[in-house]
């Protein structure tokens, strides 16, 4: 069977029980990003889909590279689009309690799991699940401002802290490896890859934000819908080749486009785009979890991840959420809006299976971590969202 028919029609089957689960699911309040991961847990290859390739006698449902592909312009296209809403105005009224909010929000779940699993996993898989634990989901942020159209002082925090929460983590990620790797460990080293990694992020940063709109400004609007989608995927190759996410690219791209005069054209273009794909990323995820090879270990191993990353995050945003929004409230429920872990949980852990850092159960504690705290931290959020964040 051809790779590439399966992979499409696999596709219009993830996107229509998305549709169909989230619909249902928000009838109960529920955030639609929940509805999209329950599908792929249901029709995943691990389930459902599984019974029906046995019926079949052949894979008609399975994650192939063209899924994965389109999974990962999904995601691309859900941080762009929030970059494009939203501009550099939240990374600008939060200033540097976003920043501090980032930095903290993601060292104390990271200190957090490393002293508490360094004596009974050892060091290199100590270090791989404190990274994991760091990093929110931008993903799942930007999924579920988007879908209640929300705005405000606190929804500008949850963005910034969030864009800024995944450069941070890049850069313990980066030290990290570093040291699995056997590379120097010492003070100055470490110093000088992190001020590199920033000082790089800052001049993309900014020399998108000058250089593009101006461009885009001056391009005719028959390449309205070509040149965006150039820039967006062009910049993502030359910061992922720098070693940044691509998360991080996209959300640049989207800050940059923003300031544009025809940014109401763009916005049209990424929304007919994710009214397509959107679903995708989260069915993907779903997807990829299988409840086959849970054992007790593994279940309890993922509880106390999941309390970890919830209640560390928490302590590491809310002081700094705080001290901005001035409304308890209003910072409780930004704090708990930033626990999902999402993509950033499952791309650690797929980096330390891959530097043999984690076993296959340290490997599936993460994965079910970042499923669990993405379906409590969405839930909790979207219930207090409309009553304490919307200006």
């Amino acid at each position: 069977m051809n790779p590439i028919i399966l992979a499409l029609f696999d596709v219009s089957i993830f996107i229509l029980l998305a549709e169909i689960l989230s619909s249902l699911v928000q009838k109960y309040g529920l955030p639609k990003l929940i509805g999209e991961l329950l599908a792929g847990m249901i029709i995943g290859p691990y389930a459902l889909g599984s019974l029906l390739n046995q019926l079949l006698g052949f894979p008609l449902i399975g994650i192939n590279s063209y899924i994965e592909f389109l999974a990962e312009f999904s995601v691309i296209l859900l941080i762009f689009a929030s970059g494009l809403e939203h501009g550099i105005a939240p990374i600008k009224s939060s200033g540097i309690l976003g920043f501090l909010g980032a930095t903290f929000g993601a060292l104390l779940p990271f200190f957090a799991a490393y002293y508490f699993y360094i004596s009974s996993f050892g060091l290199d898989s100590a270090l791989i699940l404190g990274t994991a634990m760091g990093a929110t989901s931008l993903a799942a942020v930007a999924s579920i401002i988007e879908e209640g159209k929300l705005k405000g002082k606190g929804i500008n925090f949850m963005v910034s802290s969030a864009a800024a929460d995944d450069v941070v983590d890049l850069l313990l990620l980066s030290v990290v490896i570093a040291i699995l790797q056997g590379e120097s460990t010492s003070v100055t080293s470490i110093s000088l890859k992190i001020i590199a990694l920033v000082v790089i992020w800052v001049v993309i940063l900014v020399v998108s934000i000058i250089l593009i709109p101006k461009i885009t400004d001056r391009i005719s609007d028959k390449y309205i819908e070509e040149f965006p989608l150039a820039v967006l995927f062009g910049l993502t190759l030359l910061m992922v080749s720098l070693g940044y996410s691509p998360i991080i690219s996209a959300f640049v791209a989207g800050v940059a486009f923003a300031n544009s005069v025809k940014n109401s054209k763009i916005k049209e273009i990424s929304s007919t785009l994710l009214s397509v794909f959107g679903p995708l990323f989260f069915v993907y995820i779903g997807a990829e979890v299988n409840f086959l090879t849970l054992n007790l270990n593994t279940v309890i191993l993922s509880l106390e991840l999941t309390a970890i990353a919830t209640i560390f995050k928490w302590l590491g945003i809310f002081p700094f959420a705080l001290a901005y929004l001035r409304n308890a409230k209003a910072a409780n429920t930004v704090a708990l809006g930033m626990v999902p872990r999402g993509e950033t949980g499952l791309v650690i852990a797929s980096l330390g299976l891959s530097y043999n850092a984690l076993n296959q159960e340290e490997f599936e504690g993460i994965v079910f971590m970042s499923i669990f705290t993405t379906l409590i931290g969405s839930a909790l959020f979207k219930i207090y969202a409309k009553k304490h964040l919307v200006s």
